[in-house]
This record gives C-alpha cells, structure tokens and sequence, in this order.
C-alpha cells in the first residue's frame, strides 16, 4: 500500500548511493495508445506516460520528448537529420529522428533513477546514389540487404583495437505487424564498453512502410548490463511490452506497392533466422568527405541541421 510512496520518483541522497533491491518504471503504468502516420499508413503501439524524476542538485531526470503527434510524418517539412566524420564509406540512406521519449526506472526510498529505456524513432529513405534505388523495400531479400546495409555503414567500421565494437544482429525474430508487412526485431550488443560477456544492450525495431523508406526503432537501454537483473528485467519487460503491442494498418496506396513485390517474390516472409555480421561486410575504401552519421542510441556530440 505504500509501494506509491516507496517508489516514488524523487531523489534526496546527498551522501550515499544507495543499492536498489527493487525498481519500478513510470508511476502512470496503464498503457496508452499511440500512432504515428506515414501516409496511408498508420503505425500503432501502447506505452505508459513517460515520467520524469524530480530532484536537487543535478540528480533531477527530465524527460525532454520528440512527437510527431496526429502529422503525417512523411510530410513533417523539419525532421531532425545528425551529420559527421567517420572512418566507413559515404552511405545513401537519408536518416532522420521523428520521435524520442524516455522512461526512467528509480529505486527504493527516493535512491533515483537506476535505470532507463529510450525509444527513438528514425526515417530512412533512399538517396540518390543508393543501390537500393528502384528496388522495393517490400521485398523481404531487399529489405533485409538494407537493414545489413545499413548497420555496416553505421557500426561495420567501428573498432576498439582490432575488434568491432558492436555485435548485431542477434536474437532475430520476425515480427507479423499487418496481414502484410511483416517487420524484424533484434539486439545489437556493444561490446567495447563491456565485453562480449557483459555488454551494453539496444534493442532494434525495423520495418518498410513504402517501396523506398523503412523505419527503425531503437530501444536504447545502454545503462543497463545483463548481468543485472534487478534493473534489467523490469526494463526489458516494458520494452518487451511496447514492442508486442505494435502493429500496422496498412493504406490501399501501400498495399499496391507490396503488391507489386508480392508479383515477382511468391514467398514474402522474411528469414526465420540472420546469422551476426562480420564488420565490415564489404571492403571499401575510406571516405574523407563529411558523411551523414547514424543517430545510434549512443548519443554523440554532432552538428544537428534542419531540412529546408
């Protein structure tokens, strides 16, 4: 009965941090629905109210959320887009973040936050230049080549001495989000903070939602190491909730393109299994030109810009 109390998100310990034995999420913990539009489509999952932690001296959490709200994504005229330098090649895909919200986890008696799920959500779609370019993401042997292509450009060139520092995709299973479009679920482990034994772990969400732009999702929960489980169960739990909630409604404009797929591809389902990559997949040679970097869940410093 006091459980309100005792899981309350204030932090007041100035002198000592205190262990948890038990954590609890968002105080509002009854889903809500939620939608975001693309086009004819409309994606569907359920998620509690984010929650912020309230606190002195800099142990306050805020929650600073990205949503699109009832706006059709695809015509959102500024979505967020992060460049950089590298060591990879030049990738085409055009990336941008629509949505970013974050659910904190705190301890007992006023102890703070212990940990945290990040959800983001980020467009891609084919550029000019790209090998994907007329081909349709619909096709499930084309999508599952962009989502490779995609994680070698962004995490295949990454090393920690000699090793890569992530390893993905693991865990692969195939999500039935419409009678149509299926989508993928899988981890990426970073192991260069950990090691392989005791990573850093992100879950991923991909989907196509036309013939040439598809969505990830990243459930960033880097705070967290496996060995964990006080934190790391109820954090997973929730994402593990979000995630089997989502689902499709698909449009008749977009049905026609998986339709046009369907014609050349008899079987539309995707692999039932994905070995882990190899970094990098394809030798190529360094780009030095500027290059537009992934917005991994491991936030970095970079110069963001606008869409005119």
């Amino acid at each position: 009965m006091l459980d309100w109390l005792k899981f309350f998100p204030f932090v007041y310990a100035p002198d000592v941090v205190r262990k948890a034995t038990e954590v609890r999420g968002p105080c509002f913990s009854k889903p809500r629905p939620n939608k975001w539009i693309f086009g004819d489509v409309n994606f569907h999952f359920d998620a509690p109210w984010a929650n912020p932690v309230f606190g002195f001296d800099g142990d306050a959490r805020s929650v600073d959320a990205i949503k699109p709200g009832v706006r059709d994504i695809l015509k959102i005229q500024y979505l967020e887009r992060v460049y950089g330098s590298g060591s990879g090649p030049v990738d085409a895909w055009t990336k941008e973040r629509f949505y970013d919200n974050t659910w904190y986890f705190v301890g007992q008696w006023f102890s703070g936050e212990k940990s945290a799920l990040i959800m983001r959500g980020i467009l891609n779609t084919v550029a000019d230049g790209s090998q994907f370019k007329g081909l349709s993401l619909f096709h499930p042997r084309v999508f599952e080549s962009a989502i490779a292509d995609y994680f070698n450009h962004s995490h295949g060139y990454k090393r920690s001495g000699k090793r890569p520092d992530c390893r993905a995709p693991l865990n692969w299973r195939v999500l039935q989000l419409s009678d149509s479009i299926q989508g993928a679920q899988f981890d990426l482990h970073y192991i260069a903070n950990g090691g392989k034994d005791n990573p850093e772990l992100v879950r991923v969400v991909a989907f196509p939602i036309s013939s040439s732009q598809f969505v990830i999702i990243y459930f960033d929960m880097t705070a967290l190491l496996l060995h964990d489980e006080v934190t790391t169960k109820p954090t997973m739990a929730l994402c593990d909730s979000i995630i089997d909630s989502m689902r499709l409604k698909v449009g008749p404009e977009t049905l026609k393109q998986w339709e046009l797929a369907k014609a050349v591809c008899s079987d539309m389902s995707l692999s039932d299994v994905m070995g882990e990559y190899q970094w990098p997949l394809i030798e190529e040679k360094s780009s030095k030109k500027p290059q537009e970097r992934d917005i991994t869940p491991v936030y970095e410093a970079g110069r963001i810009e606008r869409k005119s």
